[in-house]
């Protein structure tokens, strides 16, 4: 959905706006806000992550040693720091996306969890995958609520070319024992429609992590990078997960510190 700029100036949807949008998240199994952010300020924030990268990368010893999974070429996952700007309140509590996590999840959310993914030039297709099965898994034979989601923080325009994520949308609403169905999805997935999300910096993607996405190619010759981060109902919520700097933590309002309250604070 495409915000206006009264939305923007407030900060807020209306009550028809945010309906439409807990609409569509519980239909498909995500939602887009589009031109949410400042496209120039993502840039500053997109700096900023490479360069945390880049020192991560070098400390490791290489690409070939940060990547986790040799299947998955040139797709690397990293936490980034939580410092400015890479922790500034307009991502990890933008108050339109708060607005809509509090119906979906209620309004003691919680998050815990702080990540990062980027495809290089040359990455490949992933596998098909949910991030997370349904709470009680094929016990109960049919879609609970959403527990927990994913904010997808796009740091730069998501094309077909750099590999944008495909999705199914409405896979959330799958009941299965398994997250990977026994690595079956992609068999199932051939006779489902998806789509692709090309949506420009300065976007924010809300996901259902039981919905069945990957990531593709990236044949163009500049790295694509998504900051992701995960929000769960409160009694979900990890414990003691994310470290956050003492001065990180001081510069927050009020409301980032209870949405991240329960995690590790350092000097």
């Amino acid at each position: 959905m495409l915000l206006t700029t009264g939305e923007l100036t407030t900060g807020t949807l209306t009550d028809d706006r945010l309906a439409e949008a807990v609409r569509a998240f519980r239909d498909t199994g995500y939602v887009v806000l589009e031109n949410l952010l400042d496209p120039n300020w993502v840039v500053e924030l997109r700096e900023a992550y490479d360069l945390a990268l880049e020192k991560y990368i070098i400390a490791k010893g290489g690409i070939e040693a940060v990547q986790q999974n040799p299947a998955e070429k040139n797709h690397l996952s990293f936490y980034p720091p939580l410092t400015l700007p890479l922790s500034d309140p307009r991502i990890l509590t933008n108050p339109i996306a708060v607005q809509i996590m509090e119906v979906l999840l209620g309004k003691d959310l919680r998050c815990g969890f702080y990540h990062s993914n980027t495809s290089y030039p040359g990455s490949g297709t992933q596998r098909i995958h949910r991030d997370s099965n349904h709470l009680f898994g094929a016990e109960v034979p049919f879609a609970m609520p959403v527990t927990s989601l994913a904010l997808n923080v796009p740091l730069c325009d998501f094309t077909v070319a750099n590999g944008s994520t495909e999705v199914w949308p409405g896979t959330h609403l799958i009941v299965d024992a398994d997250p990977a169905d026994g690595g079956r999805l992609e068999a199932r997935a051939a006779y489902l429609p998806s789509l692709r999300t090309n949506i420009p910096a300065g976007s924010l993607v809300l996901r259902d992590m039981r919905m069945w996405h990957r990531g593709m190619p990236n044949t163009t010759d500049i790295h694509r990078t998504m900051l992701a981060l995960v929000y769960r109902r409160t009694w979900l919520a990890e414990r003691t997960t994310l470290t956050i700097p003492q001065a990180t933590w001081d510069g927050w309002p009020e409301r980032a510190r209870e949405i991240f309250r329960g995690n590790n604070l350092i000097p």
